[in-house]
Formats: structure tokens, C-alpha cells, sequence
């Protein structure tokens, strides 16, 4: 009888904890086969040496049209919901995803370990993994807290406290071809990632968040409406003095509120989103055009006694700057995601409504002096 040499493919495990959460790791395999053919089935494991209330892992660069997977417990058992990333809000149950709960799973001495197989994850609903890719974009979140005590894959989770992004090496996570890699004796060789890591502290990027609203939304809505309107209905005789000197304050507070805007879009990865865009054109154009515009027609009256174009094109740029500037405000509590705690739905509408009663007096106000003037 002649006996066949076997060969012995150990499954490479590339895992990590982000900065700062030593107790909580993320591990994926590639298999083999699915490396080799770009399509096929990946493992991933989720594990928390502590109690929180739900942690999740995801493929992606940012939550929005990530794959991902929320992880949390009862006293006796856990729960893995697959879910896609919409918006800048809670992630919502992918009744689609492929996935199946692996023996290892559990809750056990107050460790939460979660070891899954995934057979949807190479392309779903909004990307496309490359298991090929020296530096794969994943995302991490953890809400600290109790249990979650659900079975629900589809149960309500707060807003995480801690998250952040990694930048993984499949390569080194490809071997093996086990049917769960992470149980002992599958032969496993453990990899620290050596690729980018970032987190991102909730607490200062709540505390962002408020202090950006205050200041766009009380510059937008309350100071640049009231102060456009001093020049035609103040009898003041250097009000066109007065006006600019308001008007340049009102604009370093919405400088201001651009550079934490900008931070905030940075750390979340959303610079590219309609809110941030709309905000840094809305500002630049404040800043740039203006201040020209209202000091060309300054000189020009000086000179000359009367109103050149530039009067005109200043106070009708003006007044569409303010009219997007309320809009994009409006759009800012979307992307954060309305009727979450950074967004109640009574705080919306409450916006909705003063903004629109303003609007609508600052557009009737501007109407009558207009009709005043060519016609009384």
C-alpha cells in the first residue's frame, strides 16, 4: 500500500484592537480558495474580554453603504444582525446578508465572542471587497454600557461611544481552507495588524457637532437676515459702516463653524457628503466675493454718487448665500440623522419652523422695500 504525502494549509488570522480598547479585537480569514478566485466565503470573529452593550465591525471607509456586523448579548447567548450603513444613522438589518454563527460563539465568563462565516460579504448592497487588497478599508464601533439583553437581529442600538476606521492586509489574512478557523487546533497563526488604526472620541465630536450648529444656525438664521436688512431700514447715517463691521463679525463666526464643520467631516469621513460641500461653497463665497462686491460699490458710490452692478450683485448674492446657508442647515440634521439623540425630531422641527418663519419675513420684508421703491 503506498501512502499519499498530505499537505497542511494553516489559516492566517490578521486581527487587532483599536487604540485604546485592548479588550475588544477583530479578526478576519481569507480563505485560500477564496483568494485564489476573488469570490467565496470569508470568516470573521468579533471578541470583547468585557461587557458592552453592542460592538460591530464593518467592511467599508465609511458607515455609509458599509457592510456591517453588530454584535451584542443576553446573560446566556448572543446575537450576530448584519446590517448596511445608510446616511450617518443607525445601521439597518440586512435581511439579505449570508452569514452563519460558528461554533465558538457565546457569551462565557463575561467574554462575548462572535465567529462568523460571511458568504455575501465579497459584494452586497453598496461595495465590493478585494481580498486581494494590501490595505482593505474596515470601520469599528463599540457602545459601552449593560447587555443589550435582545434576541432581535433587527433591535434598536444607540449611537455608538467609540469608533473609528483600519486599514487591513488580506494577504496576510489568506490561508487555510478550515470550516471555522478560530476554533483551537484548526490551525491558526495570529497576525497583529501593522495598518493604519484611528478612533474617534464621541464625546469631543458631540461637543463639535453642538458648538458647529450654534454658530452656523444663529449666523445663517439670526444675525446675516437682521443685518442685511439695516442698511434699507436704518435711518442711521453710517449704517453702510455699521452694516459691514456686523456683517464681517457675523462671517469669522461662520469661519469659525466651518473649521469645526471641516474637523467633523474629516474624522467621519464625510468631506465629500452634500452638506459639507454646500457648506464650504456657501463660505467661500461669503468670504471672497462679498467683501469685494461691498467694498467695490463702497468706492464706486464714493467716486461717483451712485449704485454700480456690483451693488446689485452683492445684495442678491447675499441674499441666496443666506436662503442656502438655512437650507443647508436643514440638511446638516439629515446627515446626522433625524430623530436620533444628536437630532430628536422636535429639535428639527423646531428649526424647520423658526427658519421658515424667518425666511418667509426676511423675503417679505426684502419684497415690500422693492415694491416701495419703484412704486410709492
Amino acid at each position: 500500500m503506498i501512502s499519499s504525502p498530505v499537505t497542511y494549509t494553516l489559516a492566517q488570522i490578521e486581527t487587532f484592537s483599536p487604540p485604546g480598547q485592548n479588550a475588544v479585537t477583530y479578526s478576519v480569514n481569507i480563505p485560500q480558495h477564496t483568494s485564489n478566485t476573488g469570490s467565496g466565503t470569508i470568516f470573521l470573529q468579533l471578541k470583547s474580554t468585557m461587557p458592552v452593550q453592542w460592538f460591530a465591525w464593518g467592511q467599508g471607509k465609511i458607515m455609509q453603504g458599509s457592510n456591517i456586523f453588530v454584535v451584542y448579548a443576553t446573560e446566556s447567548n448572543i446575537t450576530v444582525s448584519p446590517r448596511l450603513g445608510v446616511e450617518h444613522v443607525e445601521p439597518l438589518y440586512n435581511p439579505q446578508a449570508r452569514i452563519s454563527v460558528l461554533d465558538g460563539s457565546g457569551i462565557e465568563d463575561g467574554v462575548i465572542t462572535a465567529n462568523i462565516r460571511c458568504d455575501s460579504c465579497i459584494t452586497w448592497d453598496g461595495g465590493q471587497e478585494d481580498v486581494r487588497s494590501l490595505s482593505s478599508p474596515w470601520i469599528w464601533a463599540i457602545k459601552y454600557g449593560s447587555l443589550l439583553d435582545s434576541n432581535s437581529t433587527s433591535a434598536t442600538i444607540a449611537i455608538h461611544d467609540s469608533s473609528g476606521t483600519a486599514s487591513l492586509n488580506l494577504q496576510r489574512a489568506t490561508g487555510g481552507g478550515s470550516e471555522n478557523p478560530f476554533l483551537g487546533g484548526s490551525g491558526i497563526t495570529m497576525s497583529d495588524s501593522g495598518q493604519a488604526v484611528s478612533t474617534i472620541d464621541m464625546q469631543s465630536l458631540n461637543k463639535k457637532r453642538i458648538a458647529h450648529a450654534v454658530l452656523m444656525i444663529a449666523a445663517f438664521v439670526i444675525l446675516f437676515p437682521l443685518f442685511a436688512l439695516g442698511i434699507p431700514l436704518s435711518p442711521f447715517p453710517h449704517i453702510v459702516r455699521v452694516h459691514a463691521c456686523l456683517q464681517l463679525c457675523t462671517l469669522a463666526i461662520v469661519i469659525a463653524g466651518l473649521g469645526i464643520g471641516v474637523s467633523m467631516a474629516t474624522s467621519l469621513q464625510l468631506t465629500g457628503f452634500y452638506h459639507p460641500v454646500i457648506g464650504i461653497v456657501v463660505v467661500a463665497c461669503l468670504g471672497l466675493i462679498q467683501p469685494v462686491m461691498g467694498l467695490t460699490q463702497h468706492w464706486y458710490f464714493r467716486r461717483y454718487g451712485k449704485k454700480s452692478i456690483a451693488a446689485y450683485l452683492h445684495r442678491w448674492f447675499g441674499r441666496l448665500l443666506i436662503t442656502l446657508g438655512i437650507i443647508n442647515a436643514g440638511l446638516g440634521f439629515r446627515l446626522t440623522g433625524i430623530g436620533t439623540s444628536l437630532a430628536p425630531v422636535g429639535a428639527v422641527i423646531a428649526y424647520a419652523v423658526i427658519a421658515g418663519v424667518v425666511w418667509v419675513s426676511y423675503a417679505s420684508i426684502t419684497s415690500y422695500l422693492i415694491y416701495r421703491k419703484h412704486h410709492l
